[in-house]
């Protein structure tokens, strides 16, 4: 959400916290930010008043809340990451929505690690922080956190959700396989369906696949190449219908056309093999499609009431 971008599976839980590590490794200086205006703010729901000396709630989780203040405060954070990647803050409504999301989330992570008995150590978060410290430097880190509205204790708390997610993910990704069933195959896409059975008629007619790919496709990335897809696992294509016929195909079946999203496709399946090992590249994929399942699945069943609205 902040132009984070770590090497590590916990980013798809905890970018807009962690995003503090981006910057810490030396990505940009972060820049001081901007309060909102006082009219950018949210306001309480109509239908959920509250009294001025009681804490004011954004949500609840479970009946767990979500204040006001901790709210703003991640707002305020995420204006700054902005600001420090050069980027404007646009549609309004829509990033408050997104902060308030990402915090619902975070609870839902610490109810789901008290469930399952998951606990992170004051020890474990000390070591985290000191290691950072150790390659920042001591003026950079705590000059960071307080350009980016942090208390020290605060910070702890990134660090234990941090900790805690890396538990709650673990088997999540232990589950994506290494080796695994795989076809290889190549296709031929093209923009309408009159040039896709045109092409379809001169395969069947007993021309060159690789050279109508050559001539005709508009996938750029494979057309050089015949059209050659490599080969996948189940749920390594970025286009499941190509993926599903390819599976279902004979070595050296050519399927009919087949129309997805990106235009009119002709399949050849080339060849299986039962446990071939998957490509790294491939895997990492398979391993953030299994987290955003796992992060979708966190809201199942969950009682999440949101206590505000918010305008553009």
């Amino acid at each position: 959400m902040r132009g984070y971008v770590r090497p590590s599976h916990r980013t798809f839980i905890s970018a807009l916290a962690l995003s503090l590590i981006f910057l810490l490794a030396g990505c940009g200086q972060a820049a001081t930010p901007t309060l909102p205006p006082e009219s950018s703010l949210p306001q309480t729901s109509e239908e959920t008043p509250v009294a001025e000396d009681q804490p004011q709630y954004v949500a609840l989780v479970n009946g767990q809340p979500i204040t006001l203040e901790a709210f703003q405060r991640e707002l305020q954070r995420f204006e700054a990451g902005q600001a420090a990647l050069g980027f404007e803050v646009s549609g309004q409504a829509s990033y408050q929505q997104q902060v308030l999301d990402l915090l619902i989330e975070q609870e839902l992570i610490r109810q789901q690690a008290a469930a399952q008995g998951i606990s992170v150590s004051d020890e474990e978060v000390d070591a985290t922080i000191a290691e950072m410290i150790q390659e920042s430097g001591e003026e950079y880190f705590y000059g960071w956190l307080a350009g980016n509205f942090y208390s020290l204790e605060e910070f702890r708390e990134v660090i234990r959700m941090d900790l805690l997610t890396d538990q709650l993910l673990a088997p999540v990704i232990e589950s994506v396989p290494t080796v695994a069933e795989q076809v290889h195959a190549r296709h031929i896409l093209v923009n309408s369906q009159t040039e896709a059975e045109e092409v379809l008629a001169r395969l069947q007619a007993g021309e060159d696949f690789a050279a109508l790919a050559a001539q005709y496709s508009v996938d750029v990335t494979t057309r050089d190449n015949g059209g050659d897809l490599g080969w996948f696992p189940r749920g390594g294509l970025l286009v499941p219908e190509v993926e599903e016929v390819a599976f279902s195909l004979q070595p050296g079946q050519i399927s009919g056309v087949v129309q997805t999203a990106w235009g009119y496709h002709i399949i050849q399946t080339l060849e299986f093999d039962p446990a071939r090992e998957v490509e790294a590249e491939t895997r990492q994929r398979l391993i953030e499609r299994a987290i955003e399942e796992w992060r979708l699945s966190l809201r199942s069943g969950a009682d999440i009431q949101q206590l505000i609205t918010f305008t553009s």
